[in-house]
């Protein structure tokens, strides 16, 4: 009896946007209560707690250091256990790490609380969310990414409702209540993240295994061959390696360094309320919301690395407006250049990477990528705290980082996309070549 083969696909959604919804969502967690707020704690912890601000920033340097370290462990696990699992677990750590940090009463137990909040953060957040997101999207990729980090947007909406929580109920309260909302929102979250497409029957994109894509001529979908991505090992030996990590370090030192300080600068050094200083923080998220709606899009289009420099150069001249223009108009110049620069360029990091190594090992490549630009990440808030307890405010801090961004710009001009692996161009020949013909004598 012969089986007749189904015409048409089964009828099921393309489940990839359940993927990035998911991740957005986390993101959007991760930013609003901890990312993008910690300058409003960075105020009252200094105000209360009699700390330096080079001090606070060192707690902020270790979850960055622990997120830089645990990358390729981090990598392996979310490749072999996978993506959904070590989100959970990071989530339930992130808010056992925040009901601790909300009871400190010493920088001992304030670094202790810190480096458990980090690892919860890491678990389940942008290595293990976009390692979700990146198999599922090829011709889209950059704007499935753009959109899913629409979530640190919108999350930095939510900064002044944390600095009204902080100010009404107090920052142990204000924590506490972050830990339960963690707890609360994160696992429905977690439950969307999938693992790789072919899994469910699907193809990156949409389509379906097996069945002719109409789009395309009738040509039947199949997986795409792994063998033409890199390993791990493989992407190590790349130029293209080392000079993304080195911009996108560059890009994350001015990033982690203004989320930190913008507030401070702006209330102790410009004496703004802290309130209307938090203002700043979610008018740089708006424009950033901006800039990723726009960059998702443009990235599938054009150039990325012409992307990636020209937003290198936008932020070094965002930085040099917020040192040293003046008033008001000055802030809102400096947030909307910086906000809208980084929403482009930020999901294009990613992006590119995928472009260069493909999606098979992604996870692993990108956790390895995190110990070179964590290094940027890692110095960023530290430099900018020291500079400021030092020479009294921000402003030759923000000067330097502006110059770095602009020289870091030619990382990614230098960047070109590396030779596909030795392995994939044997496989294609082998396949490509006829076996030969057997002997007469056989």
């Amino acid at each position: 009896m012969t089986l007749m083969r189904p015409t048409a696909p089964p009828r099921r959604r393309f489940l990839g946007w359940d993927t990035v919804v998911g991740g957005a969502g986390l993101q959007l967690l991760q930013s609003a209560l901890f990312f993008s707020s910690f300058g409003v704690y960075v105020v009252v912890w200094a105000e209360e707690l009699a700390w330096s601000r080079g001090a606070i920033a060192g707690g902020y340097a270790l979850v960055t250091l622990l997120g830089g370290l645990l990358g390729p462990l981090q990598g392996w696990l979310l490749e072999r256990v996978g993506v959904r699992r070590v989100i959970l677990v990071g989530l339930v750590v992130q808010a056992a790490g925040l009901t601790w940090l909300s009871s400190v009463t010493s920088l001992g137990a304030f670094y202790a609380a810190m480096l458990v909040t980090g690892l919860g953060l890491a678990a389940s957040g942008f290595l293990s969310v976009t390692t979700a997101v990146v198999p599922w999207f090829v011709r889209r990729r950059s704007t499935a990414l753009s959109l899913m980090a629409i979530g640190l947007s919108l999350g930095g909406l939510l900064v002044p409702l944390v600095a009204a929580g902080v100010v009404e109920l107090g920052w142990r309260t204000t924590l506490r209540v972050a830990a339960l909302l963690v707890l609360l929102a994160g696992p429905p979250l977690a439950v969307l993240m999938r693992r790789d497409p072919s899994d469910y029957g699907q193809l990156p994109d949409g389509g379906y295994l097996g069945f002719p894509d109409r789009q395309r001529g009738g040509v039947e979908l199949r997986p795409r061959d792994p063998a033409a991505d890199h390993t791990l090992r493989e992407a190590l030996r790349t130029r293209a390696f080392w000079l993304l990590g080195l911009g996108h370090g560059a890009a994350l030192l001015l990033m982690s360094g203004v989320s930190v300080h913008l507030v401070p600068h702006l209330n102790a050094g410009a004496g703004y309320p802290l309130q209307v200083a938090a203002g700043a923080v979610a008018l740089v998220t708006m424009a950033a919301l901006v800039g990723q709606l726009i960059g998702g899009p443009l990235g599938d289009r054009v150039d990325k690395r012409a992307i990636a420099i020209g937003t290198m150069l936008v932020h070094a001249s965002a930085l040099l407006v917020l040192a040293w223009g003046p008033g008001w108009g000055a802030v809102v110049a400096f947030a909307l250049l910086h906000g809208v620069a980084w929403g482009v360029r930020g999901p294009l990091m990613g992006s590119l990477r995928a472009d260069y190594f493909g999606a098979s090992h992604f996870g692993s490549i990108m956790g390895a990528s995190m110990m070179v630009f964590m290094v940027g990440q890692l110095v960023g808030p530290v430099f900018l705290g020291g500079m400021a307890d030092a020479l009294g405010d921000y402003r030759t801090g923000f000067s330097i980082l502006a110059g770095l961004a602009a020289i870091a710009s030619l990382a990614f001009w230098f960047a070109t996309p590396p030779p596909r692996p030795r392995r994939s161009e044997a496989v294609a020949q082998a396949v490509a070549e006829p076996p030969p013909s057997p002997s007469s004598s056989e």
